[in-house]
């Protein structure tokens, strides 16, 4: 089973990244190489799906495109209606109402006279983007916001409409008074005789409708999904039986029971690997789906999900569960632990008699009746109670050597409390066994202490060492 799961989590990494590359690579690509200008002669039709930049000479419409979600009274786009003299069509571009002020600010120079736009800055509006034709339903507000235009009720007022063109207003705004004009009164004339022109969209900034930020976002969902892959392949390939650990800071029979903690050692690291998957795995897939409902839940179109919201939740995730990867891996290396082991055994027995006489006890006790184990979520605890020393080895390294020869009195406490975590009130809980040699002067400070996380797990020590010591040591319950 845990085979057929890492399988399927490498397979799901393979399908999201390929999914993700071929959905913005091309359109990745055509914003690395940047917007190309139309050349004088190229229409639309001839660059629909490039990337360009047009400049934007005759805005003579405008619309909200979209609002805000939730508020309806928000606008978030602006849509433009812009004509192009030279190809006789039309063009929407939509722009977020924030950068709206320089179309704005030519559509309003275009509706004064002649004399006043010499005085304004008449310059064309950059954008850029890929345009598309459009029609049917796609043209309806723009066509609805061009029947509304400024330039087209200034043309009818002035009797460009009716024939009769009062020369006093009709020749100060349309016809030879300036380049502008003779534009402006052949887009008129054209509108009136119902002439059928071809429609396309630009969205501002966007290349295939993605922004960049979107395109930056899809490609860094495929490339990490794609590393995780390779990862996960590599890592089933080379997967097989650990070799059992060799110390080599300890000698003789120190060494020998180094060696022997290799199993329980080698089984709690496979434990915490395998938790260590399932945090991973449910970090990934959970970070995919929250984003996804949050984009659901706030009504956006299906693109602006597959653009924006999947690829953040599914790239945070795996973000996330590589973290959880590597920090358990790190914590998980059955060799790093019994490095540790070593070395901390050699501090709680530093001279070679010690360990000699610790050695001895320790592989004479053999049997498995004298072993205590707790395991919990976060480490395990693996002793044994022998004739003389009783050794507690944890999974984090830690090591602790009792010389029973040497105590006087045992004392387990339980304790609890709460401690503030990041401003939460966490809870924890756990018990120990304090141990207290022998001396003239009464200690309030324990010699040695092994703690528990469970109340079985101390209970089942506690029998030990009774069983041990036959109750000829002094227990105390605090």
């Amino acid at each position: 089973m845990k085979k057929i799961v890492e399988i399927l989590v490498t397979v799901c990494a393979l399908i999201a990244g390929v999914g993700f590359l071929l959905f913005g690579a091309p359109s990745f690509v055509k914003a690395m190489q940047g917007a190309k200008p139309l050349e004088a002669g190229q229409t639309f039709s001839q660059v629909e799906g490039d990337y360009i930049s047009y400049e934007a000479a005759y805005p003579i419409a405008s619309w909200v495109a979209e609002y805000y979600s939730g508020d309806e009274d928000r606008a978030k786009k602006m849509g433009y209606v812009v004509y192009d003299a030279e190809q006789e069509a039309f063009l929407t571009v939509t722009i977020p109402v924030d950068y709206k002020g320089a179309l704005e600010q030519l559509m309003d120079n275009l509706e004064l006279r002649a004399k006043l736009r010499a005085e304004k800055d008449m310059e064309p509006v950059l954008v850029e983007g890929t345009p598309k034709r459009i029609e049917g339903k796609a043209t309806r507000e723009p066509l609805t916001a061009l029947a509304k235009s400024r330039i087209l009720e200034l043309y009818d007022r002035y009797g460009g409409i009716d024939g009769t063109k009062n020369r006093s207003d009709y020749a100060e705004h349309f016809g030879d008074c300036d380049e502008y004009g003779r534009v402006l009164e052949d887009l008129c004339v054209a509108l009136v005789q119902g002439k059928e022109m071809e429609w396309y969209a630009i969205e501002d900034g966007c290349v295939n409708g993605f922004t960049r930020g979107q395109l930056f976002l899809i490609m860094l969902a495929a490339v990490l999904s794609l590393l995780i892959f390779v990862f996960r392949l590599i890592s089933m390939i080379k997967s097989g039986k650990a070799e059992p650990y060799k110390a080599s800071a300890a000698d003789g029979r120190l060494r020998q029971i180094i060696n022997a903690q290799w199993s329980w050692v080698a089984g709690w690291c496979d434990y915490s690997m395998n938790r260590g998957r399932r945090l991973a795995y449910l970090s990934a897939a959970g970070g995919a789906v929250i984003l996804t409902v949050i984009g659901v839940l706030a009504k956006m179109p299906v693109r602006g999900i597959l653009s924006f919201h999947l690829p953040l939740g599914l790239f945070l995730g795996e973000l996330t569960a590589l973290m959880f990867w590597f920090s358990q891996k790190k914590r998980s290396n059955p060799d790093k632990i019994l490095t540790k082991i070593a070395k901390n055994l050699e501090k709680q027995l530093p001279s070679s008699a010690e360990q000699d006489a610790f050695a001895e006890d320790f592989l004479n006790t053999g049997s498995s009746e004298w072993v205590f184990r707790e395991q919990c979520k976060e480490t395990m605890l693996y002793g044994v109670v022998g004739e003389r020393y009783w050794s507690a080895f944890s999974g984090l390294g830690v090591v602790t050597i009792v010389d029973s020869e040497k105590l006087q009195r045992i004392e387990t406490e339980e304790i609890s409390g709460t401690v503030n975590v990041n401003g939460v009130r966490t809870r924890y809980h756990s018990w120990a066994a304090n141990f207290f040699y022998q001396s003239d002067e009464p200690k309030k400070k324990c010699d040695k202490a092994i703690s528990f996380e469970t109340s079985n797990g101390i209970g089942h020590f506690m029998t030990l060492v009774r069983r041990r010591t036959n109750n000829s040591i002094e227990v105390i319950s605090k």
